[in-house]
């Protein structure tokens, strides 16, 4: 059985403006919770609750109240909630209603503040206040599982994972095998990974290394670019441009040397909805490329990522043809994090 775990980065786009806040993650998610609904699968948000609580405490209109209602939604469907952290949110500065994000991009960059905004407590808070949301509608929630802003686990893997592994979180789904990209504010490589499908990783870290217990990873289902791949992405992404979905202005992401921008663009294609250069065709040839290339004790489980802030009706229906064509082609099973949570007894 392979067991896909449909999952979404829950977030803001990370500039200082937004079209509108509804545009930018409310309307978009909604739209992604209906198409689940109607057509029978399950999706999984990984929600950036620092940011919502940045609203809250700074009384910024009703967003806290549209998030908070927004996750009671996807709970009472049958849906999951897990943890995401964009820890820029404790020093972003506020002016006249407009954010200014900060440059401390990782939670390692909070390494050396004291307590409660330090490494351990930035967790500790983070899984606090999403419980609290989730158990107002679903009162045997559980925060369980966990993705990495921007995927950096490192450095200080080891301060991180066991400040998860403190606060009950026992799956982590931030890995993207043979992705690589490294800018002044953030590095990430995942290349020369073992072959592994799902494992445990010691809570000492490092996460590409293999324990019998500790935190299990889910990785995001990948396949390396090559030179067509590439060509493939130039021609669709100018082809259907009038089809992106935009809701604000990026963060800043940090100067990327050629180089590094080279081994970015061969790295791997993690599998997504909001590449607007991807087919439903492609979707499903990353997924059979890569449980090609894993060993498996037992069901094959996956995971996704896209971004609702990224995700107009184009990529909706993208997602709907993924899903109708890989069940018509293979034994998948859609589920969430709190499903494998339980039926692996971690």
């Amino acid at each position: 059985m392979i067991k896909i775990l449909l999952a979404f980065d829950h977030e803001l786009p990370l500039g200082k403006m937004t079209t509108s806040y509804d545009k930018a993650i409310f309307e978009p998610t909604d739209m992604i919770l209906e198409s689940a609904t109607k057509h029978g699968f399950k999706v999984n948000l990984f929600t950036d609750i620092l940011c919502a609580l940045a609203f809250k405490e700074n009384n910024i209109g009703d967003f806290y109240f549209k998030y908070k209602a927004q996750l009671h939604r996807t709970l009472q469907a049958g849906h999951d909630v897990q943890l995401h952290i964009h820890p820029h949110w404790i020093d972003t500065k506020f002016k006249d209603g407009v954010f200014e994000p900060s440059k401390s991009f990782k939670l390692a960059d909070f390494k050396d503040n004291a307590y409660p905004n330090n490494i351990e407590g930035i967790v500790e808070r983070s899984v606090k206040e999403l419980q609290s949301i989730c158990k107002e509608v679903k009162t045997d929630y559980a925060c369980n599982s966990y993705r990495a802003r921007g995927y950096n686990l490192s450095p200080e893997t080891e301060r991180i994972i066991n400040a998860l592994y403190a606060n009950g979180i026992r799956i982590d789904s931030s890995v993207v095998k043979d992705y690589y990209y490294k800018s002044e504010l953030s590095e990430i490589n995942f290349k020369n990974y073992h072959n592994n499908g799902n494992w445990f990783f010691p809570l000492s870290g490092p996460v590409n290394s293999v324990s019998e217990t500790g935190m299990y990873e889910i990785p995001i289902a990948s396949s390396k670019a090559g030179v067509v791949t590439n060509l493939k992405h130039l021609y669709y992404k100018r082809k259907y441009k009038k089809f992106t979905y935009t809701s604000g202005y990026p963060i800043h992401s940090g100067k990327v040397n050629k180089i590094d921008k080279l081994k970015f663009v061969f790295s791997a294609r993690p599998l997504g909805f909001d590449i607007i250069s991807l087919h439903s065709k492609d979707l499903i040839k990353i997924v059979e490329d890569y449980i090609k290339s894993q060993n498996y004790n037992g069901d094959i489980i996956i995971s996704s990522v896209s971004h609702p802030k990224n995700m107009g009706t184009f990529s909706v229906k993208l997602m709907e043809d993924f899903v109708r064509k890989i069940r018509d082609k293979h034994s998948v099973e859609f589920c969430t994090f709190t499903d494998i949570y339980h039926q692996l007894s971690l």
